[in-house]
């Protein structure tokens, strides 16, 4: 009974994390077509060829995804080299305590998925913006290592 109850409730966090980022690759090239053929009125041939450039174009925008963070996380450890090289070995300790204390902050806020879910991040329901105060100014290091801790 436990297995049950505990794969229903897996699914149904999948199928939330699924909503919440978007449909997957694939229902997303479906609805974009459907939508096209809604308006233009597409042949069969129009349709899997609509699909397959939308396939092709997806690939290459999750390729650059790819290759943008693993830039950034390049220039965050580029930054906080840079950082460490100015500081006593007291600070450096401290600075990969504060560090380490943000990444533990960043991954309870990020908890089961999407962006903005969990404590203390994003503004949910009953929460507003502060202006001047940009996201994760408080008091943590991710605006040195995006929440990585890295």
């Amino acid at each position: 009974m436990a297995v049950v109850a505990t794969t229903a409730v897996t699914a149904q966090e999948t199928e939330k994390r699924d909503d919440r980022r978007g449909p997957n690759p694939e229902k997303r090239v479906e609805k974009q077509v459907k939508r096209l053929d809604k308006k233009l009125k597409l042949s069969d041939s129009q349709k899997e060829q609509l699909k397959e450039f939308y396939g092709e174009f997806n690939k290459a925008q999750q390729a650059r995804m790819e290759q943008m963070r693993l830039q950034e996380k390049q220039d965050r450890d580029a930054l906080n080299n840079k950082i460490n090289s100015i500081l006593t070995d007291e600070q450096k300790a401290k600075y990969a305590e504060m560090k380490e204390k943000d990444k533990e902050m960043w991954k309870e806020g990020h908890k089961g998925s999407g962006r903005g879910e969990g404590k203390g991040r994003g503004h949910g329901p009953g929460r507003k913006h502060r202006p001047g105060r940009g996201h994760g100014d408080h008091g943590g290091m991710d605006s040195f290592d995006g929440g990585t801790g890295q």
